[in-house]
């Protein structure tokens, strides 16, 4: 099985486990606060990581050029404002329908890799992203008839506008920071993708910082008081990033989305097991449809 597959599952994972701690935090630190700790807690995770990884195994820095700079600032503002989208839609739905709704960024990745990277998947990949998407859209309609009344009711709800726009951002983010990547110089996959990891969290903690200082000073001070259960949310963070950034180095945006999209099946599971909240029978057979997609990813991609 190759290498993109077993690192997009790790990404998976580690992000359902920091994405459920910002959850958690939310209360406390409010979504401005949340969302700023993902990235400022991140920081000394992965440059410990970079430092490792490029002393032990002999991996130069790789030299930072205009194109990476345009790039890296483009996907890091576009991952703030997903993050704040994210963190604002779970006041108003579940942790798993949160999730859900930002997994319509398969779709808008596999679009918006095409339009600026000019990369187009196989007819095959494109139908499990089609079947993917559909699930999420069961999602939506979990708690009501299936019906296309009710699905065009759904779509002009805050609540999927949300979700709607975080995966809009999330799927623009994820081809920026790939053509951010690709933009290295250096043939190790792995320290490109830690790199880029790396200054995109400085970046996104300086503006983001920036910002809080002047409009909501306030969470950005609770988010350093609160450094003993914030600082969980930066090392996930980081092994997240830097896994993602591999991913999609080593493969198209589109198929590795797709396979994370096994991160809503963890998503449930912690939403049963620590928020107690239980799925019924549309749900289930959402996250079924969910796994085929999954299932014809790895066989075709």
């Amino acid at each position: 099985m190759a290498t993109w597959i077993w690192v997009t599952i790790i990404a998976a994972i580690s992000q359902s486990l920091r994405t459920a701690q910002q959850k958690n935090l939310k209360e406390s630190l409010g979504v401005l606060g949340a969302s700023y700790v993902r990235f400022s807690y991140a920081i000394p995770f992965a440059w410990a990581w970079i430092a490792f990884y490029s002393f032990f195994y002999d991996q130069p820095l790789p030299s930072i050029n205009l194109e990476y700079i345009f790039w890296i600032t483009i996907a890091g503002l576009m991952q703030i404002i997903f993050t704040v989208l994210l963190i604002t839609l779970f006041s108003h739905r579940s942790f798993a329908a949160g999730i859900a709704f930002s997994k319509t960024e398969v779709l808008m990745a596999a679009i918006f890799e095409a339009m600026i990277l000019g990369y187009f998947v196989s007819f095959e990949v494109g139908f499990a992203i089609l079947l993917g998407v559909l699930a999420v859209f069961l999602l939506t309609l979990s708690k009501s008839e299936i019906s296309l009344p009710n699905l065009l009711s759904a779509l002009w709800t805050r609540q999927t506008a949300l979700g709607l726009g975080s995966g809009a951002f999330l799927g623009f983010c994820t081809v920026a920071f790939r053509a951010a990547t690709d933009s290295l110089e250096g043939s190790d996959l792995l320290m490109k993708a830690s790199m880029t990891g790396g200054v995109a969290v400085i970046i996104q903690s300086v503006i983001m910082g920036l910002w809080l200082w002047f409009k909501a000073r306030v969470e950005l001070i609770k988010s350093f008081k609160a450094w003993r259960r914030a600082y969980l949310v930066g090392f996930f963070g980081a092994v997240t990033t830097a896994c993602w950034f591999y991913a999609f180095s080593a493969n198209a945006v589109a198929p590795v989305r797709a396979l994370g999209q096994i991160e809503l099946l963890i998503a449930l599971g912690i939403s049963f097991f620590f928020f107690k909240e239980r799925p019924n029978k549309k749900e289930v057979f959402a996250v079924s449809l969910l796994t085929v997609s999954i299932m014809i990813v790895l066989l075709k991609a």
